[in-house]
């Protein structure tokens, strides 16, 4: 993640019980330059992967299995999330750097996938607040 750090993240000891877990997907190009993966709504909106707390098997793995079931993704996961408040609804996403692109996922006949540049993905992103946590996840190193 050379010219990238992670900004502010929470502790998990203060983490709310009907919070939802997701991940901010993303490469970094030979470049240098960071994408993030976006996905398609069923209200045909763009969006990060993210879904209820699956209890049995805790937030990160429920993080990752959204990103699977929602994005055909699979990679590393930071080891702390960033929250975000969406509609009065408390979301943790981990940013995750992808290692694996699935061409076959559960939710596949109806989700779109789309690899685009930061800037641009706080354009489109459906919610405000996703956009402004991608500044939080990827400040440049002074």
């Amino acid at each position: 993640m050379n010219n990238y750090y992670f900004g502010v993240v929470v502790d998990f000891k203060k983490v709310k019980a009907n919070a939802k877990w997701g991940v901010v997907p993303f490469r970094v190009l030979a470049s240098g330059k960071v994408e993030v993966l976006i996905i398609s709504t069923r209200q045909k909106n763009w969006s990060f992967p993210k879904g209820n707390l699956m209890k049995n098997i805790g937030p990160r793995r429920t993080a990752l299995l959204e990103a699977y079931e929602e994005a055909g993704i699979d990679g590393n996961l930071h080891p702390r999330p960033i929250p975000c408040t969406i509609d009065r609804t408390c979301v943790y996403f981990f940013p995750m750097e992808v290692t694996k692109l699935f061409d076959d996922w559960p939710e596949s006949t109806f989700r779109k996938r789309k690899w685009i540049q930061i800037k641009k993905a706080r354009k489109m992103l459906h919610h405000r607040e996703m956009g402004k946590i991608l500044l939080q996840f990827f400040l440049k190193k002074n």
